[in-house]
């Protein structure tokens, strides 16, 4: 349990650091099956099993977690993914 207060205050620390809130516009290339993996990770750790460890997204905002799930949503529809990612989560929850 101190831990996680001590990885909190960290977290807490690092977002108010001037200039987090900022915008940064990234332009990358990443193979198709590099973002894949990225949005499944990314959405994995956004659910959180109840129970569970602590995950880095506890740390956060509800709005910063929005912001991360409209990322993940983004990046599919961008790079015309959201169809396999749609029916690769229903093999796994089947």
């Amino acid at each position: 349990m101190e831990k996680t207060m001590q990885m909190a205050l960290v977290y807490e620390t690092l977002l108010c650091s001037p200039g987090m809130a900022e915008n940064v516009k990234l332009d990358m290339r990443v193979s198709r099956k590099a973002l894949l993996l990225l949005a499944a990770a990314l959405e994995s750790q956004l659910k959180g099993q109840a129970g569970a460890a602590p995950a880095v997204t506890d740390y956060f905002g509800s709005e910063t977690v929005e912001e991360l799930e409209k990322m993940v949503s983004d990046i599919l529809l961008k790079s015309e993914l959201s169809g396999l990612h749609s029916k690769l989560k229903t093999l796994q929850i089947g």
